[in-house]
């Protein structure tokens, strides 16, 4: 997968410490720091045990927090009809689109952003910055304001920048929901490919829950497949809906070559918004957490388990320094069993059905440490509901 940042100058690209090439390229979409992951395989941010493999060759901001002009206020509430043209996302949207541009011991790179409040906050991928010695921060309008990173996670490839100077009139992008997404659903990315500003494409969600691995070597789960162009430069760019809603931040992409084929990813924004809240709130990401690892519920799984019918995931193991374990939760007898008897199986969070841990961790990584949730089980046949209160993951959790 490659990342879609882009060089300042002609010179090699080089390839960050831990990143690794493969014989299909995952690529971050930026224009400097240009690196190739190799396969990637999804163990998800609750340590799960489902698996996407794409192989690839050569804050709690609410929506309302964040925008404030009535375009941008009426496009919280879900369109009765088709949503906005192309014309329209781009016309209101696009002025709150940054090119950010980094100084760095190699040389430099650029990528994209987005505003995201009043107060001068703006959201990117942690692979844009990374190195940055110095960042400039620059609208469509030409306006330029000096750029301080705030707070970085790798893990999700997430990062807050505060501009010192944002333009009049420009106002921020309403952040969407990107859980209620479909296969089929028009997108529109707009960003800063090979640093030709303000460029947007278009096309649809070709796929949902992705599984991405992040800069550090963390799984990113339910990352949003898209076949809008996106390249080099992108990275750090919004995805819109066809309500002029950000639903994720473009990321990766997967090439032969470096250039695109039609196959982008998105960092999902119902990860992303409880990571920038707490970059914005407390200085550091915090992560909701449960502690377990889990396994899909297959047809053929859940015929050997005499759960026939049944959907959902396995508890393979829990974390005793978790909120599972907490509230009682049972985990099977063995975890690396080929069938993992005696495990609860979660069949629903906060009411809603999950059938595998990709559901699971969209329902956690959406939500800010020290909220609660409830967790529907079967346990010995029989439903029991429980409710957790969200803790911050450890920091040895998911170390590459």
């Amino acid at each position: 997968m490659q990342d879609l940042q882009e060089p300042t100058t002609p010179e090699e690209p080089t390839t960050p410490s831990g990143w690794r090439k493969a014989g299909t390229l995952a690529l971050p979409a930026v224009i400097g720091a240009v690196a190739a992951i190799g396969v990637l395989a999804g163990t998800g941010q609750l340590g799960g045990g489902d698996t996407t493999i794409i192989r690839e060759s050569a804050s709690g901001l609410s929506t309302s927090v964040s925008s404030t002009s009535s375009d941008a206020a009426a496009a919280e509430t879900p369109a009765t009809t088709r949503g906005l043209s192309v014309e329209q996302v781009v016309k209101r949207e696009s002025p709150a689109v940054v090119l950010i541009s980094n100084e760095t011991a190699q040389g430099g790179s650029l990528g994209s952003g987005f505003l995201i409040d009043d107060q001068g906050h703006v959201v990117t991928n942690a692979h844009v910055v990374d190195g940055a010695t110095k960042t400039t921060v620059t609208f469509q309008d030409g306006t330029e304001g000096k750029g301080t990173i705030l707070g970085v996670d790798k893990s999700t490839d997430v990062a807050v920048i505060k501009v010192s100077k944002v333009p009049a009139g420009v106002h921020p992008v309403p952040l969407g929901n990107s859980g209620d997404l479909t296969v089929g659903q028009d997108v529109v990315a707009i960003g800063n490919p090979y640093g030709y500003s303000g460029t947007a494409t278009t096309g649809i969600v070709s796929a949902l829950k992705r599984a991405i691995q992040s800069p550090s070597g963390f799984t990113i789960q339910n990352a949003i497949q898209t076949d809008a162009a996106i390249n080099q430069g992108n990275s750090g760019g919004p995805l819109f809906d066809n309500d002029g809603r950000v639903i994720g931040i473009n990321s990766q992409i997967a090439s032969e070559n470096g250039g695109n084929v039609g196959i982008g990813f998105a960092v999902p924004i119902d990860t992303v918004r409880p990571i920038v809240d707490s970059i914005i709130s407390g200085g550091k990401a915090q992560h909701a957490w449960i502690g377990i690892q889990g396994r899909e519920l297959t047809p053929a799984l859940a015929q050997k388990l005499g759960l026939d019918g049944k959907r959902g995931v396995v508890i393979a193991s829990l974390d005793n320094r978790g909120p599972a374990s907490d509230a009682g939760l049972k985990a099977a007898d063995k975890a690396d069993a080929a069938v993992p008897t005696g495990g609860d199986l979660i069949v629903a969070v906060n009411g809603k059905p999950v059938t595998d841990m990709a559901d699971v961790a969209e329902a956690v990584a959406s939500r800010k440490v020290g909220d609660q949730i409830t967790v529907t089980v079967l346990r010995d046949g029989k439903s029991q509901t429980v409710t957790m209160t969200l803790k911050d993951r450890p920091a040895d959790i998911g170390v590459k």
